[in-house]
């Protein structure tokens, strides 16, 4: 970290202490969970405000925040005028796109430069940390567990660096979430399929399926005329998806909880009923990448624990995740941990920490199982006391992109 750095963090940190912090947050997605982060930030003494667009989940909340309009085409203008009216504290980006956004306006936009490195870090680290390839590159520079992967340029490239991983491996294209640009390869001859799944033709439908769904034109625009993305090849990992969310500072962890995946939305989407789990080597993991790329704000670490409980570190999201805003038994708040960081007080109030250690992640595990026999047996995290958000929810159910994607595949096939 510079010395220009660290001072300007100094600075930032005597302001924030003296008055009610305020945060921005980021969401370009339709996404719910922002929704329940905005929640549990006012609840320990934050004034939050949001940009997104309308009809967003965010602006259903009982208690109505200041939503700032996020325009379709122009979202970086957008972000930029909703930080020069909202004047914000911090930033979180609740969504990958978001961090893009953030990333870009640091470049261009030298007047919120410092509010943005107070946010996410040091400007050092940001195409490490929105790259799938380059983290794990890193994360195996600084001897951490990770699969072992190669990269390579075109699908010409695809089957020698096929050989030298073995089968079966995982595609993977950079830039992508939900599964999107994730294609498993058991065989030579399933490469072909995999890179239309993950760079091509299947690719590119599932792009405006993706459009369609989250009413985001920019998810098309950006796979048309934005920059092309790395591909990488990397080793299967068997064993049951795990993450970890901490909130970091200036390269430093202040408060984490790691989950593992009893189920997901789809194969290789987002998880939907987790465990609560303490796994040391994950903490671990994710501090050393913390303390490397020395990120601030809200992340996420994507892992794979083995049948042995070894963890292999996948991928990095540095920004907010679907469990950012849950209190857990052994009293982890995250939310409430960022207001104590910034302010050095104690939070107003805390929610009441869940109990049980699984969780129900609403609305995946819902839409999943809308039978509901897992959410019998678990903590449904629904926000049953907000119910314009419950019934907005309700509403606009979204098939999920597996189902869409399967069927393209079998006609291809």
């Amino acid at each position: 970290m510079t010395e220009a750095f660290a001072a300007a963090s100094f600075r930032a940190h005597s302001a924030i202490c003296a008055k009610t912090p305020r945060i921005l947050l980021i969401a370009t997605m339709p996404w719910v969970f922002p929704a329940r982060l905005a929640k549990a930030l006012r609840g320990v003494g934050f004034h939050v405000e949001a940009v997104c667009q309308v009809g967003h989940p965010l602006r259903y909340l009982t208690i109505p925040l200041r939503a700032h309009r996020l325009g379709w085409f122009r979202e970086a203008a957008s972000v930029a005028k909703a930080i020069e009216r909202s004047s914000p504290d911090l930033l979180l980006p609740c969504d990958d796109p978001a961090v893009a956004i953030l990333h870009d306006l640091h470049r261009r936009s030298e007047g919120i430069s410092e509010l943005i490195e107070r946010s996410l870090g040091n400007p050092a680290s940001f195409n490490v940390a929105i790259k799938r390839t380059a983290l794990i590159a890193l994360a195996r520079s600084i001897g951490l567990q990770v699969p072992r992967s190669e990269s390579f340029q075109g699908r010409e490239a695809m089957a020698a660096a096929g050989r030298r991983i073995g089968y079966p491996c995982v595609l993977k294209r950079d830039q992508t979430w939900s599964g999107i640009g994730v294609a498993a390869v058991r065989t030579p001859a399933d490469l072909d399929w995999a890179w239309s799944w993950t760079s091509g033709s299947v690719s590119f439908l599932r792009g405006v399926k993706a459009m369609s769904r989250d009413r985001r034109p920019r998810t098309l625009l950006d796979m048309i005329v934005g920059e092309q993305p790395k591909v990488e090849l990397q080793e299967f990992i068997s064993g049951a998806p795990a993450n970890r969310a901490v909130l970091c500072r200036n390269g430093r962890v202040i408060a984490g909880m790691s989950v593992v995946a009893l189920q997901t939305a789809y194969s290789g989407g987002p998880a939907s009923l987790v465990r609560v789990i303490d796994h040391p080597q994950m903490a671990a993991m994710a501090e050393a990448v913390v303390s490397h790329l020395g990120l601030s704000g809200f992340c996420g670490f994507d892992f794979m624990l083995t049948p042995s409980d070894e963890a292999y570190m996948l991928e990095l999201n540095p920004r907010a995740t679907p469990i950012c805003h849950l209190g857990i038994a052994d009293g982890t708040h995250l939310a409430a941990a960022l207001f104590e960081e910034l302010t050095g007080r104690h939070p107003v109030c805390g929610p009441e920490p869940i109990r049980n250690d699984v969780i129900a992640l609403f609305p995946t595990e819902w839409q999943r199982d809308p039978s509901g026999a897992s959410l019998r047996a678990a903590h449904h995290d629904a926000p049953f006391d907000e119910p314009a958000l419950m019934a907005r929810v309700r509403g606009h159910q979204q098939v999920p992109c597996a189902t869409f994607t399967s069927a393209i595949s079998s006609a291809l096939r």
